[in-house]
């Protein structure tokens, strides 16, 4: 009788667009809704008392039967699904970023020894952020499977009130606009040089002498960043970056999964092919101290921190992942890929190359080595904009979603935000250098406590709030999960959960608290001391 009722309710708990409001009938019954406290996880002593409570947490978590206002979600939001291998590919594409390009360096300077524990210690603190904060998700009332939608931003309101709920805005939305801009700066001017390199000249509009053009003959210097050299209201490469990326801005998540799968497949090529031009060139054991400078060392932990700022990208991927995605597989997998991949590029390229300099880069020094040809010099141009233009449009998309869920700005003005203002802010500054410095230390700022800081204080908040066994739900809380409840359109439960997530299955919560608390302390004090570190040794 009882496996009976839980199929039913499974049954109808399953929403689709095409469903009457007679379908939902049966969720006002008192057996449809000790069906979905058993989901929540309320113990069962607690249904036998205060049944009125009971029956208004169920009426916060009811499935909307407006067919008009679904069809608004399910364009403001994406459908759950992304598969395992698409979303593998998403959070290695969102790792594997610009610092790539000098993790050679890195190891050089800061020697083999210190910057492999490093990345090894970012690997494991990365993959429990990003754990602890889906089980977060998870511990909020209705969404023990990931049945509801719920982003970043709201996790963090339904946690720590309003005031922390605009921190949260602030911080996260920050760290991935500032991210996007410091690529947008980059990607133009890359996609200036590509355009240079095929055409033999790039054109563009500047403040003080109109409409230009730069030939080969004409660049000043070609250790510059940009092929121009006064400030530009806009370039050919500018534009043709805009025509590319910004329509896949105003796409959900999952319609990005194609282009992400893509972009992977290629910079893994380009990886490859790297790693074949350094073992021709051959490798030096003397190139690679064990240990490094102290300049060096001091940076190790900034830029591994820099390399692994992931973690804002993940509550949107879990509410977009097909059922059968296992999650926690997927950021072990993730993580270790992309981990093996810094690894093997820092480890054989500092290997290669002798007294790197602090200007230099995987790139120039490929592109200026012996085994130089057509193709290695074309992944040179292609790689920046294949690991940086992939991330934009999927940044865009996440700010986008923070802040229209709970309907905090209408999506017109979230997508001027999210998409249109990074690219007006660029325009005075694609030619310069000094604003992308300038990003890259905000980045590190606000990038560091958006995906360390605030996961693991999610987590042990709440761990707080389960104690309570979701009886104890203020105001704005109830308001929260109605709001989420009419913004869920898929309700579909994750394969792989039982009764809920849990980040270290076999260790009790005790010490998964104690490991948070750790690791938490450990930020306060490493990051400060990175920031402090990197202005310092500049």
């Amino acid at each position: 009788m009882m496996d009976d009722n839980n199929s039913n309710a499974s049954e109808e708990g399953v929403y689709t667009p095409e469903s009457t409001h007679s379908d939902y009938s049966a969720y006002s019954s008192i057996d449809s809704t000790a069906h979905l406290l058993d989901t929540i996880g309320i113990d069962r002593s607690l249904r036998d008392v205060e049944i009125e409570n009971k029956v208004d947490l169920f009426n916060l978590l009811e499935i909307s039967s407006n067919k008009e206002q679904d069809e608004v979600f399910i364009k403001k939001f994406g459908l759950k699904s992304i598969g395992t291998f698409g979303g593998i590919c998403l959070l290695i594409g969102n790792c594997t970023g610009p610092g790539m390009v000098n993790i050679s360096y890195e190891f050089q300077q800061g020697g083999w020894i210190l910057t492999f524990i490093g990345y090894l210690f970012m690997l494991v603190l990365s993959s429990l952020a990003g754990l602890f904060i889906i089980e977060s998700m998870s511990t909020i009332p209705g969404n023990s499977k990931f049945q509801l939608r719920v982003e970043f931003t709201m996790i963090c309101r339904f946690y720590f009130g309003k005031f922390g709920y605009i921190l949260s805005q602030v911080f996260i939305n920050s760290s991935l606009l500032i991210s996007n801009i410091a690529s947008i700066i980059i990607c133009a001017q890359v996609m200036d040089s590509i355009i240079l390199f095929i055409f033999k000249k790039t054109c563009g509009v500047s403040f003080s002498q109109g409409w230009v053009c730069i030939g080969e003959m004409d660049i000043v210097s070609f250790e510059q960043s940009s092929p121009f050299s006064e400030y530009m209201l806009f370039t050919l490469g500018y534009l043709s970056i805009i025509a590319i990326v910004v329509p896949l801005g105003f796409l959900n998540l999952n319609d990005n999964i194609i282009i992400q799968v893509a972009c992977v497949g290629i910079m893994l090529v380009i990886v490859g092919s790297w790693i074949v031009i350094f073992v021709m060139l051959g490798l030096h054991p003397d190139n690679l101290p064990p240990i490094g400078t102290m300049s060096g060392i001091s940076q190790i932990m900034g830029n591994c921190m820099f390399n692994y700022a992931y973690i804002t990208t993940i509550p949107s991927w879990v509410n977009e992942s097909k059922p059968s995605v296992n999650v926690k597989k997927s950021i072990w997998i993730s993580s270790s890929i992309s981990t093996a991949i810094f690894i093997m590029v820092g480890v054989l390229g500092g290997l290669t190359f002798a007294n790197m300099s602090t200007d230099s880069d995987i790139l120039s020094l490929i592109n200026s080595s012996s085994r130089s040809n057509l193709f290695s010099k074309f992944t040179v141009y292609l790689f920046p904009f294949i690991v940086l233009a992939s991330s934009i449009p999927v940044f865009s998309i996440i700010v986008r979603y923070n802040l229209t869920q709970n309907r905090l700005l209408s999506p017109c003005y979230a997508n001027f935000i999210a998409i249109l203002l990074p690219w007006i802010i660029v325009i005075p500054f694609q030619t310069g250098s000094w604003l992308n410095n300038i990003s890259n230390y905000s980045s590190l700022f606000f990038g560091s406590i958006a995906n360390f800081i605030i996961p693991f204080a999610l987590y042990l908040k709440s761990i707080q709030f389960k104690r309570t066994n979701h009886s104890n739900l203020s105001t704005d809380q109830k308001l929260i999960l109605t709001e989420i409840s009419y913004e869920t359109v898929d309700w579909e439960e994750n394969d792989f959960i039982i009764t809920h997530f849990k980040t270290l299955s076999y260790i009790p919560t005790k010490f998964s608290k104690l490991i948070a608390q750790i690791s938490l302390a450990l930020l306060c004090i490493l990051i400060p001391i990175v920031i402090i570190s990197n202005f310092y040794f500049i």
